[in-house]
């Protein structure tokens, strides 16, 4: 009923001042309104056409706060006044003129307002006010479309908002607004905007004459949507003559402080939507252009410390820190739990050195600074993302760091841990009666010290709804696996504790680990208590993203289905378990799925139990899921085999990762099933040639095996280095390239194995071993000389690789005459390159005996030889002339 008063006072002004009233003119419409000639009303005075229209603009405005005070639910009968009653139809819609009226007091004054009765109307003062009321309908609609809808309004309710204005900073510190322009109708009844801008949190304290109207004609055209204006610093020359349309700020804005920028469409001096937004002054960007902070973190047991720089240039400003984080190092709230932590600037420590460094410990003291802090879980990761708060609306850029929660170091020699050992489990030592008991004893928990320090009087529950029993007693279940033995028999610290005595992160692209050596307790060891002085180790490795990290335990012994190494597929032990494994077993490898892998393994005081592992990081290219026995990574020597592809169908692609601990090393790839094969054919060959022993008698020598290996071997191609871009140094399905040792060109090989189409044969292996003989390189720059394998013509060394080069003089070439050849078939080689390198055009590659002599001519000056031989069986070798040729008599 208030609201429709309201409408009714602005309606009895509106009716009384229309016909009095002159019509603006257009094109005056760009600038502030313009006062109308005075006409006489009553004898008390008589009101200007400035004033009836601030009467009407004041209780237009208690019309507009009014509606827009209203929630949702109590604008709808506001609605349905302005669109049922007749009277406030007619205001808004109606064209028509009031011709007879009297003079009527004004409400609340000792005035009053008169309209010029019909007879002393003349046409054209009717004329103009009939063009008034147009014009100051079209106001009051446009004034009035972002809250009710008014059909001839071309959508102003959806186009005028808020996230339409837009304000920066610009580089020259002025500020430029953009905002968009009202519908084509309302467009014509606007005569420019008032803006203002103020510090966030002042709004009253800056009065309204702090305005800054600017006419139409000043208002720069953005888009066909869209004004805009700039705001330039405040004018340094106030005596020089400014254009009308410059306008500037009342003051220098501050850096790094929140504004508000307000945008009022003015219709005629009514007022439109008022339109909002914070903008923050930007920093002065430092040469470097470093905005954001360095974080260092460390987190230790119960404690994280955070070490930052705040480098934005706003550090006076900062209000709070706010903490964010993640478990696991994943920044997704909807997948893991997200602790988020607000610190404000009292709890912050400045270094005395440098005030933009700040140091924060959690927990804080609870009394000076109440932070609400959760522990991080030991040996676990995280992802911290901090960023600084300088006002209510601003926050720096956001800096990250991802961690490892460290664990506990357990203290393995104290004088409790020695006297446990000594016991069998379930019992304990009491010095006074100086032998062991069980835990359940009728003395512990009666009332009466018998043992050192009283322990058998403490945590004496006999109900323990609430705890951890142990015996007799009943501990709290804090005091579980926190790192010391609280129970008598030490039952509540075992291996299968949640908490580690170490834990590590690596972040190399490669890099190896083994067990710890924990201190052997000084006292005798219960035979059955050997296997509990153990701790649990955990390893995290993170590579770079878009890898994979393959893991190779080259030396795995626990006690077996007591202790286990587990690997995890992730970055915690909630992540997917790969492989569990325990007891003694050989070499085995696991590859990851992702960029990080969780190992857990035990550590003992006895050497000849744990573990030494060694992981290198690949490109992430293999997509299938780890098959244990379907590839591995092998750093110096060992065995690779193939997979029991009956055994698993899912069996297709497996590669093998080879690399010497030597830089300068080579790797040789044996096949031990055709070595043995070869070798079991030589010895029977010589059997048979020596039947007779020593004192003339027939001999008859053992059957030996000559069975060659199946010929349906698994698809293998050997590559140089670890890409298939790499060298091919061997592959399986040219049958001139089949051969039973196969050597490397660097220091790493890759292996690749696809099933064959018999599934059912038997495993295939090959050795791994390495070649170090650098000593083993010739230089020849004479017109001729001679080469000869080493210790020739005696037989040569196993496990060598020689290399000869002959540079001559430009124009030549290099004629090599073989006089003798013999080496071990398919095993020991000689290479002859056309060039200075093994990555020259290949010449001549033999094994083997050959029938001498024979030559071999190069096309440039440049040879290279290489000699190089396995483990096995060893011959005379080679030897070679080698003499310079004219090209002119070559050709």
């Amino acid at each position: 009923m208030k609201l429709r008063l309201i409408f009714f006072t602005f309606l009895f002004v509106y009716r009384r001042s229309t016909v009095i009233g002159q019509t603006v003119d257009s094109k005056e419409n760009e600038g502030a309104p313009t006062a109308a000639p005075v006409v006489p009303c009553t004898p008390e005075g008589q009101l200007s056409l400035v004033d009836r229209l601030e009467t009407m603009e004041k209780a237009f405005r208690a019309i507009v706060s009014a509606l827009s005070n209203q929630s949702n639910d109590l604008f709808a009968p506001i609605k349905e006044i302005l669109v049922q009653d007749p009277s406030v139809r007619s205001f808004l819609s109606s064209t028509s003129i009031l011709l007879n009226a009297t003079a009527i007091p004004v409400s609340g004054t000792d005035e009053y307002v008169t309209i010029e009765s019909s007879k002393q109307a003349t046409k054209e003062t009717i004329q103009q006010g009939e063009h008034m009321v147009d014009n100051l309908k079209g106001v009051v609609k446009c004034s009035l479309a972002h809250l009710v809808d008014i059909n001839s309004i071309d959508d102003l309710n959806s186009s005028l908002n808020g996230t339409s204005l837009t304000a920066f900073f610009t580089s020259n510190e002025s500020l430029e607004i953009t905002w968009p322009t009202p519908s084509d109708e309302c467009l014509k009844f606007s005569t420019g905007v008032w803006i203002r801008v103020y510090q966030s949190g002042d709004e009253h304290k800056w009065p309204a004459e702090t305005l800054l109207s600017v006419p139409q004609k000043c208002m720069k055209k953005s888009s066909e949507t869209s004004y805009s204006i700039v705001l330039s610093p405040p004018s340094l020359s106030a005596t020089e003559k400014e254009d009308p349309c410059d306008f500037y700020l009342a003051r220098n804005l501050i850096q790094c402080r929140s504004y508000v920028v307000e945008v009022i469409p003015n219709y005629q001096s009514l007022r439109g939507k008022t339109l909002r937004i914070e903008t923050v002054i930007p920093p002065k960007i430092s040469a470097d252009g470093s905005m954001k902070s360095l974080l260092t973190a460390v987190a230790s047991g119960d404690l994280l410390k955070l070490n930052w720089e705040d480098n934005s240039g706003c550090k006076p400003q900062i209000t709070s820190l706010n903490l964010k984080i993640f478990q696991d190092g994943f920044v997704d709230s909807l997948r893991q739990n997200v602790s988020t932590i607000k610190i404000p600037r009292s709890c912050l420590r400045q270094h005395a050195n440098d005030d933009n460094l700040f140091t924060m410990v959690l927990p804080a003291n609870q009394q000076t600074c109440p932070i609400d802090w959760k522990p991080l879980d030991k040996c676990r990761k995280y992802r911290l993302e901090m960023s600084s708060q300088y006002t209510d609306t601003w926050n720096g850029p956001s800096t990250s760091l991802e961690i490892l929660a460290k664990g506990h170091e357990v203290a393995n020699n104290s004088l409790d841990s020695n006297d446990i050992w000594r016991c069998p489990r379930k019992h304990f030592y009491c010095e006074f009666y100086n032998s062991c008991w069980t835990s359940d004893q009728s003395f512990v928990c009666d009332g009466q010290e018998q043992c050192r320090n009283g322990r058998d009087e403490q945590y004496c529950d006999p109900v323990c709804k609430v705890g951890f029993k142990c015996g007799r007693q009943c501990i709290p279940n804090e005091l579980v696996c926190n790192g010391k033995f609280d129970c008598l028999d030490g039952s509540d610290e075992d291996y299968t504790c949640i908490y580690d005595n170490m834990c590590l992160q690596f972040t190399n692209s490669s890099g190896n680990f083994s067990s710890l050596i924990i201190p052997k307790p000084a006292n005798a060891i219960s035979k059955d208590r050997m296997s509990d002085i153990v701790r649990k180790t955990a390893i995290l490795i993170s590579v770079e993203p878009n890898h994979q990290i393959w893991l190779t335990f080259e030396k795995c012994v626990t006690f077996e289905n007591k202790h286990f190494v587990k690997i995890y597929d992730g970055s915690y032990s909630t992540s997917p378990l790969l492989l569990s494994r325990s007891g003694s077993l050989n070499s085995f490898s696991v590859r990851s799925s992702s960029n990080e892998l969780y190992v857990e393994f035990p550590s003992y005081y006895d050497a000849t139990y744990g573990i030494t592992a060694v992981y290198l990081s690949i490109n992430a290219t293999i997509s299938e899921p780890f098959i244990p026995g379907c590839g591995g990574y092998i750093k110096g020597e060992g065995v690779i085999s193939t997979p029991t592809y009956s055994f698993n169908p899912d069996i297709a692609d497996c590669f093998w990762f080879l690399e010497t601990k030597n830089s300068e090393d080579t790797i040789v790839l044996s096949n031990s099933d055709f070595l043995s094969y070869q070798r079991m054919k030589s010895i029977s060959a010589t059997a048979r040639t020596s039947e007779n022993d020593h004192y003339g008698r027939r001999q008859h020598p053992s059957p030996v095996s000559t069975v060659p290996p199946p010929t349906e071997s698994p698809s293998l191609i050997i590559y140089d280095g670890w890409s298939t871009e790499g060298l091919v140094l061997y592959d399986g399905e040219a049958k001139d390239q089949r051969r039973a040792v196969t050597y490397s060109v660097s220091n790493k090989m890759m292996v690749h194995l696809t099933s064959p189409e018999i599934r059912e044969q038997p495993p295939f292996s090959w050795t791994v071993s390495r070649i170090s003989t650098p000593q083993c390189n010739h230089t020849f720059d004479g017109s001729n000389g001679i080469i000869k394998s080493p210790n020739y013509p005696l037989v040569y060394s196993h496990l060598t690789d020689c290399r000869w080069n002959i540079d001559v003089k430009p124009g030549l070439k290099i004629r090599l005459l073989f006089a003798f050849f013999e080496t071990q078939d398919q095993a020991d080689f000689l290479y002859v390159y056309d060039g200075p390198t093994v990555y020259s055009k290949l010449l001549f590659e033999k094994s083997g005996s050959v029938t001498t002599p024979f030559e071999i001519t190069s096309t440039s000056n440049q040879v290279l030889l290489r000699f190089i031989t396995d483990a096995n069986t060893a011959l005379p070798g080679f030897l070679v002339i080698y003499l310079t040729v004219s090209v002119c008599l070559d050709q």
